[in-house]
């Protein structure tokens, strides 16, 4: 199911985050060329922004093992008609 993206976006490093909004909540997901990580769903978007930076931390600090790019000046844009996100149901 195609469906265009009703949110925020912004870019960390080789991730994109992504944080938009389904209904009365707000999906989270960071992805790169080889990682999706998905995260809880928020009820707010200031929320999810910051549990979408949450989540890049700790994939950096318990994954890599290093640390975790500066998360405090995110770009946050808003996303647009080029903007997909494709589920397999």
């Amino acid at each position: 199911m195609f469906r265009p993206l009703s949110g925020f976006k912004a870019r960390v490093g080789e991730f994109s985050l992504v944080v938009v909004s389904e209904f009365d909540e707000w999906r989270v997901v960071a992805h790169s060329p080889d990682v999706i990580l998905q995260g809880q769903r928020q009820f707010k978007d200031t929320k999810a922004k910051e549990h979408a930076c949450l989540l890049i931390k700790n994939y950096y600090e318990e994954i890599r093992k290093e640390a975790a790019p500066d998360l405090t000046q995110l770009d946050w844009q808003p996303t647009g008609p080029a903007d997909w996100l494709v589920w397999k149901t």
